[in-house]
């Protein structure tokens, strides 16, 4: 298993460095295209990941509201890795308690990290600088016609 992740790290690191390699291409001839793909990249790519760690957060919040109503933590019908040890009463309680605000934690950090993708997308969109005015890409014998 670690084996095929690292030969999936490979792999991705490799088209990795293809897209922006072809990035860097399309920003010596055209920089507003490269930043209009750049910014559209962070905007989904960045409501992806969040959305998925927001899930996680909001999954995490809803097992620990069930495991301090059942005082056993982890709740029943958990999804686990394996063996695990049980916790019942207080120290369930508290498990659980912990459980909702780091899960509350992750969902607010998902939200803000989301808002923080789309303003660098907004950003990049906005951003004229490097870029030629449409005025100055005319030759000059055609502006004189």
């Amino acid at each position: 298993m670690l084996a095929g992740a690292v030969i999936a790290r490979l792999l991705l690191n490799h088209l990795l460095q293809d897209h922006l390699a072809s990035l860097q291409d399309l920003a010596a001839t055209d920089p507003i295209a490269a930043r209009r793909q750049l910014a559209s990249e962070f905007r989904i790519g960045g409501i992806g990941l969040f959305l998925l760690t927001g899930a996680l957060g909001a999954s995490l919040i809803a097992a620990s509201r069930r495991a301090r109503r059942d005082e056993r933590f982890p709740p029943e019908g958990l999804w686990s890795w394996g063996a695990r040890r049980t916790l019942t009463g207080a120290a369930a309680r508290r498990a659980a308690v912990a459980g909702f605000v780091l899960g509350a934690m992750l969902l607010v950090c998902s939200l803000a990290g989301a808002a923080l993708s789309w303003e660098i997308g907004t950003r990049l969109l906005a951003c004229r600088a490097g870029a030629l005015p449409p005025e100055a890409t005319v030759p000059v014998h055609a502006a004189e016609i």
